[in-house]
This record gives C-alpha cells, structure tokens and sequence, in this order.
C-alpha cells in the first residue's frame, strides 16, 4: 500500500472519528444537526460600568466573559472534553454546587474525560446564522449549565451567546430590580458584541432565559425590538414572582411583550394557578404574538439543565427536588421543542410549527414522533397553543414616524392601525402632548406642532388637557381666536381647569378695554 493512499486512509479514520463524535453529542441521542458546534470564549469589559476588586484596590471596568456557540466547518479535530467546560466553570467562582454535591469523585472525574460536540475555535461556517442570547439562572450561574441545549442548537445553525450571571459590583447575585438590570445589560452587553460578528444574522434575534435568567430575559424580550422570539425555562414569570421582579423593573411594560413566547416549566405549577380562577397570568394578558405553554413533567428544577444528562439526583435539597421519570428523554424532549420553536419564529419553518402544535406526524429532530411536536408528547409534554394577534406598530415606532415624516404623513398609518384595535392605545395622551411642545417650543416646527395637539385631540376627545395644548399652540402662533376657542372647550370637559378659565378672562378683559 502507497504511503499516499495510506495516509488518505488515515485522515479518512480521523474525520469519521470526529463526526462520531460530533453526532455523538455528550451523553445524549439527540440527533445534531448539519454543522460542527464550535466554541468559544471571549474575556472583555464593559468601560461604562466598574465592578469591586478584591482588598480595597481601585474598582476596575466591568468583567464579561461571552461564551459563544456557533455553526463551524467539519473538523479533523476532536470535539472538546468536558473538562474544558468544568476548567472555565471553575474560573467563575469554584466547581457548580450541582457538580461538586450531586457527583462522586469518581464519577466527576469520568465525566471530565468525555467528548462534548463542541470543537475549541472551529472555524465559523460560511453564512449568516440567527443569533440567540441567553440568561443564567441564580445557583446555575456558569454557562456550563446549558452546554449540551447551545451545541445542540449551534449544530442546527444557531449562533448561541451568554455569560456567567454575576452580582452588581460582586459576585453575589442579588434578587432586586439593581441586579436584573444588571443582568439585563450583560445580556445587551453580550447581544452587541455578537451582533459584530460577521457569521450573525442580527435580523434574526431570540433570547432564551432560565430561571432568573428567564426574568431578564422577559425584560430584554420588552425593551429590545430587535428580539423576534422568546423561550423561558422554569422562570418566575407566569405569575408575580415572590420579589416582585420583573414587574417592578422600569422597563416592564405588558403592551411590549408583542412577541412568539414559548414557556417551559413544572406541570405542578399550572396545577396551582389552575386551581385559582382569580389568577391572571401573563400568558392571559398577552394579547399579541403567539403562545405556548408547556408543563413538564417534573419537580425537578435542575430538569431544564444539562446536569439533568449527568445523572445528579437531589443536588440541591430544597430547591431541586427529587428525580421523577425518565430524566434525559425529558430533558431532549425540551431541547427538541427548543429547536422546533425556534425554527418557526426565526427561520419561518411551516413545518416546525405544525410539530409544536401538533398538527403533524414526523420524528423532528431526531426525537420520536408525537402529537405536540419534537417528541414532546412521547416525553409527557403537551403544548397548549394560544393564538395572538399581529402586534401594531410601538408607541417609540409612531413617534419616530411622526418625528421624521410629520404628522399628516402618519395619519393615515395611525388610522388604519386604529382601525385594526379599536381598543388599543397607540399613543399616550402624555408622550403627544410632550411631543407637542417639543415642536412648539424647541424644534421650531410651530406648525407640526398645531398637527400634532390637533391629533392628541382627536385620540382623547375627553380631555381638557389636550385641549389646552392646542389652545396654547394656537396662542404661541398667533392664532388668538382658535386658541380661546380651544380654552373654552378646555374649560367646558374640566370646570376646575383654572388656567384655561384665566387665560379666557384675560383675553375678555383686553377686549373690553
């Protein structure tokens, strides 16, 4: 045999070696997609944030370490062990509770030496791919906890970004709205500089959350309008959380959250809230974007983590719970159901959305068939499917509408939107009629002003403030008779407006003199 051929053999061995491996994933037969997962991580700081050092020195830039998941070339190089993940853990803040209470010595150990699907600084495929950013769950800080959901996700042609849930200005994780938003700007920290990347889709944006990490994740989902899809996993957001997060967040606002949403999380819980018939839920004020519960069969908080693949049982007494079921089926089943709803909404997949609402055979994803989709209903899951409407444009789109083209250019838009949702409110009284003097007073567009207090009069025909505007704006440009007359009416909705009642007599007054 010719050395030639012999060392055609050779690579030949190798690469089929790394693709086993690679479609081997780590411990678990979910089937991988058409890509390599690669992986890497990225040291930087955010300079508009300070974060305490240790022994009283100086409070240095913000530290974020972004682990990226994204779709490589085919490799010649083994995938990543598990070590490598567990190394970078370590780094964070010491070894996971879940690993170093829920394992043997031993068995940490053997686990070390396995082959994940990940392959180190792969080299990025070509193409642009969705981009997905994640937040950590309190306890579950470390990325670690969802490797084999990023890789799995990263071969199915995902560009996965997040990192390490970590306190204010220390490593403490507080659970107030000082803290959320500071997980939430890591996350926007971290959606920044993936949307650099040149293998990223940022037209195609989702965010996945886990635990409190689903709580910053929802408020990202209402703040970012970039983001098309949102995917939470056993987070306290159904109903109240006990902190009062997210709902005391500035930036939580339930007309915003206008997109898909797919919610994950124990079975029990929907019992509960169930058994209340005065509970309303977010999935029931949730008007726009559609919507799919899914109770899972479990109490097991861990469940919707990796470690659910490492056989950890009651890691964490209390607030795990015990281990029920067919853990890793549950646990693939969930990643399954992942992709499927992430294929509907980001890359517009017919198919995956008949899966989920179960609408269709087929095995998808590699995962048995099942009504529900991805084999959800095999595993014990079953979707509940809401329908939403399409979401109209955003109070901020409106404005900027009305900013740019002016007030009779958006008319039309604004009227057919109404039309649309006669019970919504597009436009705040309050942001018009700030706008209103935005133009009058600080802009020099006297006259769009007059358009715009005429269309904050139009939307709230009741009220008297809104005709007061107008009758100053009227005033501002010289327009006495139609300003007096804009008071009068002012006057006539609210008696006790005295500054419109002044403003009259005034005027009555100077023209009796």
């Amino acid at each position: 045999m010719s050395k030639l051929r012999t060392s055609i053999i050779i690579y030949l061995a190798i690469i089929a070696f790394a693709s086993a491996s690679h479609a081997a994933g780590f411990r678990n037969t979910l089937e991988p997609g058409p890509y390599t997962p690669g992986f890497r991580m990225i040291t930087m700081a955010d300079s508009s944030r300070t974060f305490l050092t240790s022994g009283g020195g100086p409070e240095i830039p913000r530290p974020v370490r972004l682990y990226l998941w994204y779709p490589a070339e085919r490799s010649s190089r083994p995938a990543m062990e598990f070590g490598t993940y567990l190394r970078l853990a370590t780094e964070e803040g010491g070894l996971p509770v879940p690993l170093k209470k829920g394992l043997s010595e031993e068995s940490l150990k053997a686990l070390e030496a396995e082959h994940t699907s990940a392959v180190a600084e792969a080299a990025p495929s070509e193409g642009r791919f969705p981009l997905l950013i994640m937040g950590q769950g309190l306890y579950y800080e470390s990325p670690l906890s969802h490797f084999i959901l990023c890789e799995f996700l990263a071969s199915h042609g995902y560009v996965v970004a997040t990192s390490p849930l970590v306190g204010t200005l220390y490593r403490l994780v507080n659970i107030n709205v000082e803290d959320l938003e500071t997980q939430v700007r890591d996350m926007e920290f971290v959606l920044a500089a993936a949307k650099e990347l040149p293998f990223v889709n940022a037209g195609q944006t989702g965010v996945i959350g886990y635990d409190l990490g689903g709580i910053a994740g929802l408020v990202l989902s209402m703040r970012r309008p970039e983001v098309r899809a949102f995917l939470s996993f056993d987070a306290g957001i159904l109903t109240p959380h006990w902190s009062g997060l997210p709902n005391s967040h500035p930036s939580f606002r339930e007309n915003r959250f206008v997109i898909p949403w797919m919610h994950m999380t124990q079975a029990w819980f929907f019992d509960t809230i169930g058994q209340d018939s005065t509970t309303s839920t977010l999935a029931d004020k949730k008007k726009f974007g559609d919507t799919y519960l899914v109770p899972v069969p479990t109490t097991n908080h861990g469940q919707f983590s990796s470690y659910a693949m490492m056989g950890i049982g009651d890691a964490v007494p209390g607030y795990w719970g015990p281990v029920a079921g067919d853990v890793r089926t549950i646990h693939e089943a969930i990643c399954g159901l992942s992709l499927d709803f992430l294929n509907a909404y980001l890359k517009q997949d017919g198919a995956a959305i008949a899966r989920i609402r179960g609408e269709g055979g087929g095995a998808g994803n590699g995962l048995p068939p099942g009504g529900g989709g991805s084999g959800a209903a095999d595993a014990g899951l079953k979707v509940e499917f809401r329908a939403g409407h399409p979401a109209p444009p955003s109070e901020a789109e409106l404005v900027t509408f009305i900013i740019e083209k002016g007030t009779r250019e958006a008319i039309p838009l604004i009227d057919s939107v109404r039309a649309a949702h006669p019970d919504g409110i597009l436009l705040s009284e309050g942001v018009l009629n700030w706008l209103g003097y935005h133009f009058l007073l600080w802009w020099g567009r006297e006259n769009e002003a007059i358009e715009v207090f005429e269309l904050n009069v139009s939307l709230f025909p009741g009220s008297s403030n809104a005709r007061d505007s107008l009758g100053e704006a009227y005033m501002f440009i010289g327009e006495t008779e139609k300003g007096i007359a804009s008071y009068r009416k002012a006057l006539e909705l609210d008696p006790n407006n005295r500054a419109a009642a002044e403003i009259i007599r005034q005027h009555e007054e100077g023209k009796n003199e």
